[in-house]
């Protein structure tokens, strides 16, 4: 019996593209979103802090229910209504615009939760001051708001590549197992037409 070429088990050469793939997926997704939140400030409020912005950027602050800072446990179960946060720059004075973040964007790694709740564009780099309050007549609890740029997009970033990576080394297993399966059948088809058993 003549013995079809190449064998099934060529086709074991599309495992390394798969083990490849799925190691990037792996790396990609837990490195990638282990570091998220390293470009967020922590700020504990009510309090202040000074943050040195760039002009073109578009930064976010996010509300930590769960957070660790400075050794201390942070849990927001409380209502933080009428807490209120302004930014302004410091040689010059000038307030910062805030409003709602117009996207929702959370995360929850690295012993940390929080979710987006208010952004605000900067024009001049610089240093500026943020602050945030419950205002002269009202107290409320001590929470963690974290404030930085470009978080959303990291996550994004992180998911497409790491989703690339997988659909990259399946990719590129099933193209291997499909050019030994069509090379098998045109062995087949050449055997067939010249009669060989």
């Amino acid at each position: 019996m003549t013995r079809i070429q190449p064998s099934l088990w060529h086709c074991l050469w599309g495992l390394p593209f798969l083990l490849i793939g799925g190691g990037f997926f792996i790396y990609t997704i837990f490195h990638g979103l282990g570091h998220v939140t390293d470009s967020l400030t922590q700020v504990v409020v009510p309090g202040r802090a000074e943050l040195n912005l760039q002009r073109g950027q578009r930064y976010t602050v996010f509300l930590e229910e769960q957070s660790v800072m400075n050794g201390m446990i942070y849990s927001t179960t409380q209502s933080v209504q009428g807490l209120q946060c302004r930014v302004h720059s410091i040689p010059k004075g000038a307030a910062i615009a805030m409003e709602r973040s117009s996207t929702s964007t959370s995360y929850t790694l690295n012993g940390r939760s929080g979710h987006s709740v208010l952004e605000f564009p900067i024009q001049e780099d610089g240093k500026y001051e943020f602050a945030c309050d419950y205002g002269e007549n009202f107290k409320g609890s001590e929470v963690v708001v974290a404030v930085g740029s470009g978080v959303g997009e990291a996550i994004v970033r992180t998911v497409a590549g790491a989703l690339g990576a997988f659909f990259g080394g399946v990719g590129g297993c099933v193209i291997v197992v499909l050019v030994v399966v069509m090379r098998r059948e045109r062995e087949k088809k050449k055997i067939a037409q010249s009669g060989w058993v």
